[in-house]
């Protein structure tokens, strides 16, 4: 039998996926693909974020699915008597729509309300290539759109007075998990991402409370059987999902021939992570009906093995003319990867047609501060500085938003101003504290922030800290520390 790595070498199973991935698609925009199993997964009419809680599968769980899946598609505003809020509505809420979506990291969202009831959905990655960071997220190594999800969590906490619920699939359904965990209203979420242990101290949570709080009935979520994101985190290093898993089998019992498709190994673990098969299996198991959960077949050591191959193909192919075509493409993946020699090569050639917007944030929200450090000694240096110099002060903000605290002080360094306000009125001080980002919010403060600058909203930086819906109940022991020298700073 060929190796795991030969078979993602292959060409023809990257065109038998994308394939695959089409069919999934048409599969999804169909007229009836928004239909409920049955008259039992209809929401009532007064319904809380509390009715939310527990391990167990609800019949309310089929419609967060389709809410889940309906992130990535712009064809419906009302499904089942949840409104999608546009963003007229948002504004009228004062949630600012830029807050929802960023280009250049991915981060897209949501927000539906079903009466009092307000629901955050978080996309994920739901194409081939966006593989590569769907695996970054999963073993922790690139996480600003979890800075992001917090923010945007926070927000809307304060909007619903505390009555919101998450979901999300794949990535989304970690980011999800991440909002439950910083507002702490329950997510329910199909196939998500792992969240590491570093991604959640970072925000000064304590980890292990978090787990038991997620495990204890804060986040439920559903995967199908043969997953590959889901056995990614089962059989390698990569941290697992935060929460009770809920495993529905891959096959219908006596089931049409589509069931069976595909029968190779490599395709079916990527039907089986998308959003249409696992509403599909919901239908058909009903797994709210029964007394106990599915439980996942046992997985053969190959398989296990197979998955770790998985992890060892995952690289940047090396330089060639395509790669050279795609310099800005190239350059982006460089960073997303973490190759910095690669990237150091590519910086070197000249005459280079440069999106400088895209590459500056892409090197600003980087785990590794070294690719902004190489842009500002490369012969793009100067155009990159003037870049900085005409913007509005978003860049710093990026940075503060995304806890760069090393990319915070090159980009002082080299001439933004601390206090300037982007086009939301808030400085990048007030940008940290929305995403709890303490480390970041300390080094502004040590270094000039001025804390008393209100926003639109009539909030200083020790409003923001003060009313963030992280409470201490939750955070580290040095989290704790951190966020009471941020208050001492601020007196």
């Amino acid at each position: 039998m060929d190796s795991i790595n030969q078979i993602i070498s292959s060409q023809i199973i990257e065109d038998d996926f994308l394939i695959i991935n089409e069919s999934l698609n048409i599969h999804q925009q169909k007229e009836t693909s928004y239909a409920l199993c049955s008259m039992k997964n209809k929401w009532p009419n007064s319904l809380s974020q509390a009715q939310f809680w527990g391990k167990n599968s609800q019949p309310l769980d089929y419609l967060l699915g389709l809410i889940a899946k309906g992130t990535y598609w712009n064809n419906w505003t009302f499904m089942h008597g949840v409104e999608r809020l546009n963003h007229q509505q948002l504004q009228e809420l004062g949630i600012e729509p830029i807050h929802l979506r960023d280009k250049t990291t991915g981060f897209e969202s949501t927000i539906c309300r079903y009466h009092d009831l307000y629901i955050i959905s978080f996309a994920g990655t739901n194409n081939f290539t966006d593989i590569f960071a769907d695996i970054r997220q999963a073993v922790g190594l690139y996480e600003p759109q979890y800075f992001q999800a917090a923010a945007l969590a926070n927000i809307l906490y304060q909007v619903s007075k505390g009555n919101m619920i998450c979901t999300g699939h794949s990535l989304g359904g970690g980011l999800a998990i991440f909002a439950a965990i910083v507002s702490g209203c329950p997510s329910i979420t199909f196939s998500p991402a792992g969240i590491a242990t570093n991604t959640i101290k970072r925000l000064g949570i304590d980890y292990e409370q978090a787990k038991q709080k997620a495990k204890a009935g804060l986040s439920r979520f559903y995967v199908v059987e043969y997953d590959w994101l889901d056995w990614l985190q089962t059989f390698t290093t990569a941290p697992s999902a935060l929460g009770h898993k809920i495993v529905l089998n891959y096959y219908e019992e006596g089931g049409s021939a589509f069931d069976k498709f595909p029968p190779n190994f490599f395709s079916r673990v990527f039907v089986a992570h998308a959003m249409a098969k696992i509403l599909k299996m919901m239908c058909y198991f009903a797994p709210w009906a029964q007394a106990d959960n599915l439980a996942i077949n046992e997985i053969n050591n190959f398989m296990a093995n197979g998955i770790n191959g998985l992890m060892d193909e995952i690289d940047l192919a090396k330089l060639d003319e395509r790669d050279l075509v795609n310099w800005q493409e190239t350059c982006e993946k460089c960073i997303k990867q973490n190759n910095v020699d690669l990237f150091t090569k590519l910086i070197e050639l000249e005459n280079k047609p440069v999106e400088m917007d895209s590459l500056i944030r892409n090197a600003i929200m980087a785990n590794n501060s070294q690719f902004l450090a190489i842009l500002f000694e490369s012969k793009y240096a100067k155009k990159i500085k003037q870049k900085l110099l005409s913007s509005d002060g978003a860049y710093l903000h990026l940075a503060a938003q995304s806890c760069r605290t090393d990319q915070i002080e090159m980009l002082l360094m080299h001439g933004l101003t601390i206090n300037k306000l982007n086009n939301e009125g808030n400085t990048a001080l007030h940008e940290a504290l929305m995403s709890h980002a303490l480390f970041a919010a300390e080094y502004l403060l040590e270094h000039g922030a001025d804390w008393r600058i209100k926003n639109p909203q009539g909030n200083n930086g020790y409003d923001v800290l003060v009313n963030h819906v992280i409470t201490d109940d939750i955070l580290s022991q040095e989290g704790k520390v951190l966020r009471k020298k941020l208050f001492q700073l601020m007196q």
